[in-house]
């Protein structure tokens, strides 16, 4: 059932990937202040200096210009460990996740480099024993008041450091519209891994505005499992707005791809997909909304056995709501996710909540304790729901 396999996917893909793990406590050293200092409410979200200082490639925008010495290593170097409880089971069904793990295990090398470069390395080994690296090399020229910039290598490109939290969840999860296909046609997921070169620009330290082109999605074999590479470039537009100190803002997002068909009797050899995104958030006080949405349309699908081609249309959102609790930090969160991967057919659309609540144990929060819960509701009537949680803690040094 594709609910199932929804619900198993999203909780592997936990939302402590490349993205979220930009809270390293060597920026910390560097410039003597806490994680809380560019995270808010809790490390891996970011407030306002948060983001102004990725935007700038790892420095403060001030430093724009200035010349920036590696003199302790330990400034630039940080390393990260995950250990993970996970548990999922569908009602009248045997129990499909029971384990404990360390799924991720990463050394990281980061920071601005001389008047306008900033670079960006990970080494990660991953749950199932590989090692997978995230490069990526910036350069910036202007000033804090405005200032331009170029970006390439390979990671979390499409919304690393999205406002919103369109690219870093509080909790455990990544919401389903993001971390899913939104489609049942073409493989794309926000929340993936690419590579590619993007140019941007920041105006007034508030809003950002970016254009990147991509090695796109790979292309699925002819069983539908993923496997050939993509040859075609993708094409992604992009601008967030930030309107506090908080960090709250709008982030818009427009991506537009090729997919080289697996059939190759098909009339036409290239599929064509976009994706259409925003999210917004508001913090009051110690509470905040945030809302989100996807949607999706792939044209130009095969149609097995047939020289004919089709499209397909997809969609999902998210709200959510959380309360931090003053001077500790302590989070607690809810989540409302839908999502409707063929809006042509019915019944097939899946709803999930989400309840949970994250903790930084230890000052200046190198320690992250979170518990998850979610329950998936398949649109289908009968469908069984399923149930499951994740407990996590998270070690940055």
């Amino acid at each position: 059932m594709r609910s199932n396999h929804l619900g198993f996917t999203a909780l592997l893909l936990v939302a402590l990937s490349p993205a979220s793990s930009n809270a390293l406590p060597a920026w910390a050293r560097k410039y003597n202040m806490k994680c809380s200092g560019c995270h808010y409410p809790v490390v891996p979200r970011l407030n306002a200096t948060g983001i102004a200082f990725k935007w700038a490639g790892y420095r403060m925008p001030n430093e724009i210009g200035e010349n920036l010495e590696v003199k302790k290593i330990e400034e630039y170097l940080s390393t990260r460990g995950i250990v993970r409880y996970s548990y999922a089971k569908t009602e009248r069904a045997p129990t499909e996740v029971n384990a404990l793990t360390a799924p991720k295990v990463s050394v990281f090398a980061a920071g601005g480099i001389g008047k306008r470069y900033g670079t960006y390395f990970e080494l990660e080994r991953e749950e199932e024993g590989t090692v997978d690296l995230v490069a990526v090399v910036s350069a910036v020229w202007g000033n804090e008041n405005g200032f331009g910039g170029v970006r390439a290598g390979t990671g979390h490109l499409l919304v690393g450091g999205a406002l919103a939290g369109f690219d870093r969840p509080t909790g455990i999860l990544t919401p389903l519209p993001l971390s899913e296909t939104t489609t049942a046609a073409v493989p794309f997921r926000f929340a993936g891994d690419q590579s590619g070169v993007e140019a941007f620009y920041v105006l007034g330290g508030k809003n950002r505005t970016s254009v990147q082109i991509l090695n796109g999605t790979s292309a699925p074999n002819e069983d539908g499992t993923e496997g050939r590479a993509n040859t075609k470039n993708d094409f992604l537009v992009s601008n967030q707005f930030m309107w506090d100190d908080a960090g709250s803002g709008i982030t818009t997002i427009g991506y537009f791809g090729k997919l080289a068909s697996a059939n190759a009797e098909a009339g036409s050899p290239t599929t064509r997909y976009y994706r259409l995104a925003a999210s917004a958030n508001k913090f009051m006080g110690p509470f905040e909304l945030l809302a989100g949405y996807v949607y999706s349309k792939d044209s130009n699908l095969p149609v097995s056995t047939q020289n004919t081609r089709t499209t397909a249309n997809g969609s999902g959102y998210w709200l959510s709501g959380e309360y931090s609790v003053p001077k500790s930090h302590w989070t607690i969160f809810g989540r409302y996710e839908f999502l409707d991967p063929n809006r042509k057919t019915s019944e097939d659309a899946l709803r999930r909540i989400v309840l949970g609540s994250v903790i930084p144990a230890t000052l200046p929060e190198y320690l992250r304790l979170g518990v998850e819960y979610f329950r998936d509701v398949p649109q289908l009537r009968g469908s069984a729901r399923r149930n499951g949680i994740a407990l996590e803690v998270f070690v940055a040094f």
